[in-house]
């Protein structure tokens, strides 16, 4: 994770984890991470093609000029990209560790806004891990989106959760964690 704001709120999910897998939905306090409450978002995992908003950030709904409550996060994303953002949350969920991307918000006259998302594991009420914590914080001032709704994110970049294995089930790893072997290594 790149920004200050991703750094602080993965620090925030590590303490209230409190030595677990991934904290509970009910340990995540709004008033302790309020600085970063508009562009914090909390998905829901109905199935791995649905990752539903539970709760969106003023500040996103506004970049996006609609309400993304009870929407799935995956329809901000087309194509392969699609795939890529799903496979990641999976992985995450799954692998009950923090994952990133950074992924480019445009507006339909071509404003373009890096921003860097996080994702972080809960579990919800009945102790399962099947939300997500998460963040939307852009790169660079959202100043030239006054009045002009996003209508595009594309991925730029893939930061998968520190385990391969749980990205992509099989890959041989040495006693460090390092993937001893690739596609196309031989």
């Amino acid at each position: 994770m790149r920004h200050a704001q991703s750094k602080a709120l993965h620090a925030y999910w590590q303490t209230r984890r409190q030595g677990g897998a991934a904290p509970h939905r009910a340990d995540i306090e709004p008033q302790d991470i309020a600085r970063l409450l508009g562009y914090v978002f909390i998905l829901w995992r109905a199935d791995p093609q649905h990752h539903i908003f539970r709760l969106a950030g003023t500040h996103l709904c506004d970049l996006y000029q609609r309400e993304f409550r009870e929407q799935n996060f995956l329809s901000l994303w087309r194509g392969h990209d699609r795939t890529h953002i799903q496979v990641v949350l999976e992985a995450s969920i799954t692998g009950c560790a923090p994952a990133s991307v950074i992924a480019r918000a445009s507006s339909l006259d071509m404003h373009q806004l890096p921003v860097e998302i996080s994702f972080l594991p809960l579990r919800g009420p009945s102790g399962t891990i099947d939300r997500t914590l998460g963040l939307f914080q852009p790169l660079d001032t959202t100043d030239a989106f006054k009045g002009r709704p996003v209508v595009r994110t594309s991925l730029r970049e893939i930061h998968p959760p520190a385990t391969p294995g749980h990205i992509f089930p099989g890959l041989a790893t040495d006693d460090q964690g390092r993937v001893q072997k690739v596609a196309n290594d031989r």
